[in-house]
């Protein structure tokens, strides 16, 4: 007797568990091509979201799209690394103090912005894709900020564009993704 309330007990939470939430009891469908295009789409550069997504490594069409954001979120992470590298020996070099303070300020958009990915992980794994796409946006514009610090007349063009241009993709494809996971869940 006491299986049987144990068992019907369990299967009435269960049901509670979906009702309340019912992305829960959704399965995640895999990312297909279609889905892959329509993000791309979405995006100010579509080839390089294409190219970054349609990527063998990833393997982008074996994952859901929170996984495909969580992935994307990684990326991004890993080019504001990239980045900050980069800047370091730059500030090292710098000529005059102007230089050496726009790259200081470029560096602190980079901590900014890796912060704000950080965050935007701690969220995805909440499912709070609104906040996520809230990161991503705010870590853009520290990539932006960054850009406009070097437009001074010793960087024509700055030679952090291709990578800021670069991490900006980045967080464009996780806001794109965002969206599409927004309008699901």
């Amino acid at each position: 007797m006491a299986s049987l309330i144990r068992s019907s007990l369990l299967v009435a939470l269960s049901f509670a568990i979906c009702f309340i939430n019912p992305s829960f009891g959704k399965p995640s469908p895999n990312v297909t091509d279609a889905e892959i295009i329509t993000i791309c789409s979405k995006t100010p550069a579509p080839s390089f979201c294409l190219k970054v997504l349609s990527n063998e490594t990833l393997h982008a069409n074996q994952t859901s799209l929170h996984g495909l954001a969580k992935i994307s979120i990684q990326l991004a992470l890993a080019s504001a690394d990239e980045t900050q590298v980069e800047i370091s020996p730059l500030i090292k070099q710098a000529e005059n103090y102007i230089v050496r303070e726009a790259y200081t300020l470029c560096s602190q958009n980079y901590q900014e912005a890796v912060a704000g990915l950080m965050d935007a992980k701690r969220l995805l794994s909440k499912h709070d894709y609104r906040g996520v796409r809230v990161q991503a946006l705010a870590a853009l514009e520290e990539a932006e900020a960054c850009e406009h610090d070097l437009r001074i007349p010793a960087f024509n063009p700055s030679p952090l564009h291709d990578k800021n241009e670069e991490f900006k993709h980045y967080c464009n494809i996780i806001w794109a993704i965002t969206n599409r996971l927004v309008e699901f869940y």
